[in-house]
């Protein structure tokens, strides 16, 4: 008796709704190495797309060191603009902060927070009516400026102002998540560079001083 189209529909409708006769089937009609060659292929694309995801992180996070790496190299050339006798603030911010958190003005958890900036900075102020005054600059360098570095710039030298600090904050990025994401930055008075580039530009040095003042804790 030939076999009609009814009769394959039917067949496969029941293949479907029952899955030991689907896999009777397929052993019947496929060789196990076929079998096995169609499944190795799918398992192992799986683990390679879970292996370049993690790739992918890992690459972000080494730009991102990188970058830091370079900019603390060439921090006294990028922000010697607008600090002179610039120098690694570390060891005089762990000093503020200590001070600050033995008055109570801090505690020690924002203490720590602010010691984990990617870089701070101070010099003196190299023009302008506030010259000859100590900054100290809190910056937060990635590959990618993101609203996290944003954020936590802002946060760290807000901690440093209630220590009676001069403190700015700088996000630096080799690009910036959005153009957007820069323009709210710098409307918050966080100072920004874009691959080495710094807003606002200090030919227009009252901006740069009004940002300066927003954050002039006395």
């Amino acid at each position: 008796m030939a076999i009609t189209r009814e009769d394959i529909y039917e067949f496969l409708r029941l293949l479907e709704e029952d899955p030991k006769l689907l896999e009777e089937f397929r052993r019947k009609i496929l060789p196990d190495h076929f079998v096995v060659e169609v499944r190795l292929p799918t398992e192992w694309m799986a683990t390679v797309d879970r292996r370049l995801a993690n790739l992918e992180k890992d690459v972000g996070r080494l730009k991102g060191m990188s970058k830091e790496i370079s900019f603390r190299q060439k921090a006294g050339s990028y922000l010697g603009v607008l600090l002179k006798g610039g120098k690694d603030a570390s060891e005089l911010v762990n000093e503020i902060l200590d001070e600050a958190e033995q008055k109570g003005l801090i505690t020690s958890k924002e203490a720590d927070y602010v010691r984990a900036a990617d870089l701070l900075w101070f010099g003196l102020l190299r023009r302008g009516k506030f010259a000859g005054e100590q900054v100290i600059v809190v910056a937060e360098i990635s590959w990618v400026a993101d609203e996290e570095d944003v954020k936590r710039a802002i946060e760290k030298a807000q901690i440093l102002k209630r220590a009676g600090v001069w403190a700015v904050p700088f996000v630096s990025g080799e690009e910036w998540v959005s153009e957007d994401l820069k323009q709210r930055a710098l409307q918050k008075f966080v100072f920004c560079a874009d691959n080495g580039k710094i807003e606002p530009d200090r030919e227009n040095y009252q901006t740069v001083e009004n940002f300066l003042v927003a954050w002039k804790p006395w």
